[in-house]
């Protein structure tokens, strides 16, 4: 082997090893370069992870937080409906009263209104035009004793009239102004203010007074006296009031004074105003004074009854 030839094979092998080494350090490099890649790829996966737990705690913190504050907001609507629900109910509730108070106080008023205008037109008529209605509503009171008048103060038949009429009968009758006679029953009676409570014995139903103020009566008022003088006719006799609240003889006071004639039968009767309503239960009067009658003022003779009734 000449040194030519050696010389190109120590080339080739130097060529080889080159190229060898330039393989290897290729290799090497890419071997190096996928290591770090796949370093990197798992380093991003991590990242990326750790990226996506955090994304996911935010969420669900902010949708915590959401639903939290929905709640909340919620609960606040609510609250605010009910308070305006109640505060509405409060405020309907204290409108229905009012609307209550105002249509009672209207009704008072057309009450009182109508009853204005029924005096009115009573005291320019007159009292002819209710004396048919309340002569119904008077009795005569016939006892073993004597006679006397009463005024039906209930539908059952209860009769009021003085003490003095009835005290130590032994029977009593009771005749109304059609003629129908009944028998009589004692209920109760107050002696020192001289009234007495009678029921009529039927199971009819009968019209009756009703009681009028008589601490609203004024002086010259003018009124009427129904009674039965001779137990069989029926008075009525005009006048009006003298005085008010006088003392009677048993030395109570809230006697009516009038100038009505009143007649012995005629005790027990009732004095009664324009409105047709009870103001008095005619007493007794003034020997030798024919004008000077006296009657147990209704609210007395109401507040006896109403311990009967």
């Amino acid at each position: 082997m000449n040194d030519e030839t050696r010389q190109h094979m120590i080339y080739g092998l130097v060529l080889i090893i080159i190229l060898l080494g330039g393989y290897a350090y290729h290799v090497h490099t890419m071997t190096q370069l996928r290591h770090d890649f796949l370093l990197q790829l798992v380093q991003s996966e991590e990242n990326i992870k750790e990226l996506i737990d955090i994304t996911t705690k935010q969420l669900i913190a902010n949708d915590q937080q959401i639903q939290d504050s929905t709640t909340k907001q919620i609960n606040q609507v609510t609250s605010i409906l009910e308070d305006v629900e109640k505060q509405s109910s409060q405020q309907i509730s204290q409108l229905n009263a009012d609307l209550a108070k105002t249509q009672a106080e209207s009704k008072q008023q057309l009450d009182d209104l109508s009853k204005q205008v029924s005096t009115i037109n009573v005291k320019s008529k007159g009292f002819s035009d209710i004396i048919p209605d309340l002569l119904p509503k008077v009795v005569s009171v016939r006892t073993d004793l004597g006679l006397g008048s009463g005024a039906i103060v209930s539908s059952s038949g209860h009769v009021v009239t003085n003490y003095h009429v009835i005290k130590g009968i032994k029977a009593l009758q009771i005749r109304d102004y059609e003629g129908n006679i009944y028998q009589g029953a004692l209920i109760g009676y107050d002696e020192a203010k001289d009234i007495a409570l009678l029921r009529i014995v039927s199971n009819n139903d009968f019209p009756s007074f009703t009681f009028g103020d008589s601490d609203a009566v004024r002086v010259g008022e003018t009124v009427i006296a129904i009674g039965s003088p001779s137990g069989l006719d029926f008075t009525v006799t005009e006048g009006i009031i003298s005085a008010v609240n006088r003392v009677g003889p048993n030395g109570l006071s809230g006697y009516l004074q009038t100038d009505v004639p009143i007649n012995p039968g005629n005790s027990g009767g009732p004095l009664v105003d324009s409105r047709g309503e009870i103001i008095g239960i005619n007493n007794f009067k003034l020997r030798d004074a024919e004008s000077l009658g006296f009657a147990i003022g209704s609210n007395q003779v109401k507040d006896t009854v109403d311990t009967f009734i």
